[in-house]
């Protein structure tokens, strides 16, 4: 996986091509939640799909152990689920990686905490262009988390991002936490933001998901 110093940058030249890493870090230690300092987006909040592109076929790499596998199909199924019910459309369908618009790859744990990055460009317009690259680290538990909970809520983080949606500032939110807004020093915050993190719920993003495409698919 690319280090941070590494990852893409904007693109400022003719094709003015949006770039976005989409990071999450690992926020847990073996007592309790740490938070991160903070995760990087370049994404604005503008990009997203044709409806008529749904669904996206998306490749998963299997990891050898079927746990972990099931996890990554939760990911994916319970996005269907929201998506479905919340636009009418299914977000996912299973494709192989050459035909996949959106490519899962797994690696090996690193240092630095990184456990996962989205790549993906945009055109002028906002439209997302194929494919999406998506690098998850192997997981490993991290306090009460289980190692599935924590590769199900990084996946279904980093597909958020697929999807186009950007950090926000909500912290019982799945796309948690845009860059300095939230305070995670406050208690209450805190708590809110631990729990999310150790019970992800793809359904938090419900509001965010419609008000989105609400906007993109009215230009």
């Amino acid at each position: 996986m690319s280090r941070a110093s590494e990852r893409p940058s904007l693109d400022h030249g003719a094709s003015r091509r949006r770039f976005l890493v989409g990071m999450i870090l690992a926020v847990l230690t073996l007592v309790a939640w740490r938070p991160a300092a903070g995760s990087d987006t370049t994404l604005s909040g503008v990009e997203g799909h044709r409806r008529g592109r749904f669904p996206l076929g998306v490749w998963t790499q299997s990891s050898g152990d079927a746990q972990l596998d099931a996890a990554m199909r939760r990911a994916v199924d319970d996005w269907n689920a929201l998506v479905r019910d919340a636009l009418g459309v299914d977000a996912f369908a299973t494709a192989s990686r050459e035909a996949a618009q959106v490519r899962v790859s797994l690696e090996p744990a690193a240092s630095a905490g990184l456990m996962g990055v989205t790549y993906l460009h945009a055109d002028d317009t906002g439209v997302i262009q194929a494919p999406v690259r998506i690098t998850l680290v192997e997981p490993t538990a991290r306090g009460q988390t289980s190692r599935e909970t924590v590769l199900y809520q990084v996946l279904a983080h980093e597909l958020g991002h697929a999807l186009g949606l950007p950090h926000v500032g909500d912290p019982r939110s799945l796309m948690c936490c845009e860059r300095g807004a939230v305070d995670l020093a406050d208690p209450g915050t805190r708590e809110a933001y631990v729990e999310a993190r150790r019970q992800p719920d793809v359904r938090s993003v419900r509001a965010q998901l419609t008000a989105h495409y609400a906007r993109f698919w009215r230009r």
